[in-house]
C-alpha cells in the first residue's frame, strides 16, 4: 500500500516549517512567494492534490515595465498584457503595467527600485544601459527579474524572453541583399537608439550578412531617430538630398509611414527597397501598396505569454514542462503574405 503523503513530508523537503506547509494547503496566507513556490514543487513531486487549493493561493502580484507607447510594437506589447491579466487567473496572476521614457535611463532605474519594493515579481523592458542594469541587477537580489525584447545580460535576471535580435538583422540584410541584387549599392540604417540592445543587435547582424554574402553593399553612417516618427523622415530626406544613389533603406525602429511618405515626395518609392519590423495595420497597407518591400514581424502576444509562463514556472503556479528555447520566433511578410489587419 502506497503511504500517504504528509505535511511532514512536504515540510521536510522543501526545507520549510510544517506550520508553513499548512498556510499553504489550508489557504491560511502568510508565506512568501518564494516558501510556496517550494511548497508546491515538493506537493507535486510527492504527488499531493494541489489541485484542490490552487485556485485560492495568494495572488501573485507582477509589475511590468514598458517604455511609452509612442512605438506602436510598444502599444501592442502592453494591449497584450492588459489581456493577460484577465486570463492568468489558473496561476493567479495578477499583471500592473508602468510605463517609462526609454531617453531617461536614470528615471527608468529609478522606477525599477521602486516597483522591485513593491511587487513579486518583475518583467523589465528598457535599453541595456549601465543605471539600468545596475537597477535590475539590485532588483533581481529580491525578486525574479525577467528582461523582455531587449536583454540586460549582466543583471542576474532569470530569464530573457524575445527575439534573437543579431538573427533578426542578418535576416533584414539577407533581404536586402537579394533585393538589391549582385549591383548592391548603399544603404541608409536607421536606429531607435544605439543604446537600446535590440536595435544595436540588429545593426551588427545586418552589418555582418552584408560583409558575408554581399559585398556590393555599402552601409553609410548609422542614424539614430530617438524613435521619433518626424525625426527619421527628416533624416532619411536629408540623406536621399545628399546622397541621390541610396537604394535601400533599413529601418529598425518608427516612422515608417513618414519616411514611406517622403519616398513618395521625392519621387524615389518604386526606386529604393524599403525593409523594417512589426506588422500593423498601417504597414500591411504600405506592403500591399509597394512602399514597404519586407516587414519582420516578432509576436507581442506571444512575447507576452511567454514572459508570464516563465514567472509563473518559476513560482511553481503551472506544471512542470520542457524549458522553451530563450528565443520567440519572428515572421518575415512580403506583400503576397501579408493577412488583413483592422
Amino acid at each position: 500500500m502506497t503511504k500517504k503523503t504528509s505535511l511532514e513530508d512536504i515540510a521536510k523537503a522543501a526545507g520549510v516549517s510544517i506550520a508553513t506547509v499548512d498556510r499553504v494547503v489550508n489557504q491560511r496566507g502568510g508565506v512568501s512567494p518564494k516558501s510556496e513556490a517550494k511548497v508546491l514543487e515538493w506537493a507535486s513531486r510527492l504527488n499531493l492534490d494541489r489541485k484542490i487549493f490552487r485556485p485560492t493561493l495568494k495572488s501573485l502580484r507582477i509589475a511590468v515595465l514598458l517604455p511609452l507607447a509612442k512605438n506602436p510594437f510598444f502599444a501592442a506589447l502592453r494591449d497584450a498584457f492588459v489581456a493577460l491579466d484577465g486570463g492568468s487567473n489558473a496561476a493567479q496572476i495578477r499583471i500592473y503595467i508602468h510605463t517609462f521614457d526609454p531617453i531617461d535611463t536614470r528615471a527608468a532605474a529609478r522606477k525599477i527600485d521602486l516597483v522591485a519594493a513593491e511587487y513579486d515579481g518583475i518583467i523589465v523592458c528598457c535599453p541595456d544601459h549601465q543605471d539600468t542594469s545596475d537597477a535590475a541587477t539590485r532588483a533581481s537580489h529580491r525578486i525574479p527579474v525577467v528582461t523582455l525584447v531587449a536583454d540586460l545580460p549582466a543583471s542576474g535576471r532569470l530569464a530573457y524572453v524575445g527575439p534573437d535580435n543579431r538573427q533578426i538583422g542578418r535576416v533584414a540584410g539577407e533581404l536586402m541583399g537579394r533585393f538589391l541584387g549582385p549591383q548592391g549599392g548603399k544603404v541608409l540604417v536607421m536606429l531607435g537608439h544605439h543604446r537600446i540592445s535590440g536595435h544595436m543587435e540588429r545593426e551588427m547582424g545586418f552589418r555582418a550578412i552584408a560583409r558575408e554574402r554581399f559585398p556590393n553593399i555599402e552601409i553609410l553612417d548609422v542614424a539614430e531617430s530617438d524613435e521619433d516618427s518626424n525625426r527619421a523622415a527628416q533624416i532619411a530626406q536629408n540623406a536621399l538630398h545628399n546622397d541621390p544613389d541610396i537604394c535601400g533603406i533599413y529601418n529598425v525602429s518608427a516612422g515608417n509611414y513618414k519616411i514611406a511618405q517622403t519616398l513618395i515626395k521625392l519621387g524615389r518609392a518604386e526606386e529604393v527597397v524599403f525593409i523594417s519590423h512589426e506588422l500593423t495595420p498601417k504597414r500591411c497597407a504600405m506592403l500591399k501598396s509597394g512602399l514597404l518591400d519586407a516587414v519582420i514581424d516578432q509576436n507581442p502576444r506571444m512575447e507576452a505569454r511567454q514572459a508570464i509562463d516563465v514567472l509563473a514556472h518559476h513560482f511553481k503556479r503551472i506544471e512542470d514542462r520542457q524549458v522553451p528555447d530563450p528565443f520567440t520566433p519572428f515572421e518575415i511578410f512580403l506583400r503576397e503574405n501579408c493577412p488583413n489587419l483592422t
